[in-house]
């Protein structure tokens, strides 16, 4: 058992995340105590284009943290990796904006989600999507194959924090971008590992900017940044935020 399983007390970090997903894939309209859907989007930055091209279905089970998006740049043509994807909205973003020649590949250890983002996808009449079940930790794809990795409220869930930072180097191309959101503690917060809160509800595993920002140069990246805050909360000393780093050549 790791030091965080042993911290969080006697429920299973791992059971509460199969249990709140699946229930957020397959009864989306429940009030879950955080934001999700569009326009919870839609107030985190998500381009207008976006809903219009994509079908409301796709992001009713969306809970966004944060705007991967606005980071950086997705090109035509690239390979995106999305790490917990849920139920396929960002997913289907990047299809967007990668056309018929790019490639993206979601990874969610949650099998209705995984369901549902290729149901959502098949909707969305987007056929350059794969969807796979799988831990952030082992995502059985070759080295050195995407240009982008995408997360948005994902890696806060994972017990393996710096295995998931050392997979996403392994898979990118040399200058390859890793853009992401997800749920930080408030500066000045203590770790919440401890609190009687839930760590399927992105506070208990949460971590402060600056370790992340430590776990992503001891992983190899260059040019790591915190860019900014979403405003997005989970719980009184938690908020979202994004980051970008980049794999050197």
């Amino acid at each position: 058992m790791s030091d965080e399983n042993k911290c969080c007390g006697t429920a299973n970090p791992l059971d509460q995340i199969l249990t709140l997903y699946t229930e957020l894939a397959l009864r989306p309209n429940q009030d879950f105590g955080w934001g999700k859907g569009a326009d919870n989007a839609r107030r985190l930055g998500y381009s207008e284009e976006w809903f219009v091209r994509l079908p409301n279905v796709v992001w009713e089970s969306a809970a966004a943290v944060g705007n991967p998006f606005s980071v950086g740049p997705i090109h035509r043509g690239e390979t995106v990796v999305d790490l917990g994807c849920g139920a396929g909205a960002d997913a289907c973003v990047a299809a967007l904006l990668l056309g018929e020649t790019g490639r993206v590949y979601g990874f969610d250890a949650t099998p209705a989600m995984v369901a549902k983002a290729r149901s959502n996808a098949g909707v969305a009449g987007l056929s350059c999507v794969e969807f796979r079940e799988a831990d952030m930790v082992h995502l059985g794809l070759p080295a050195a194959c995407a240009d982008v990795v995408i997360s948005n409220g994902a890696i806060n869930l994972t017990l393996e924090k710096p295995k998931v930072f050392a997979e996403v180097y392994r898979i990118l191309r040399g200058g390859g971008r890793f853009q992401f959101a997800d749920m930080v503690r408030e500066h000045g917060v203590a770790s919440a590992c401890c609190a009687d809160s839930s760590w399927a509800d992105c506070v208990s595993g949460t971590m402060g900017v600056e370790e992340i920002k430590i776990f992503l140069h001891e992983a190899g990246f260059a040019d790591v940044e915190m860019v900014e805050f979403t405003g997005y909360k989970t719980s009184a000393g938690t908020i979202g935020a994004t980051f970008r780093a980049r794999k050197p050549h």
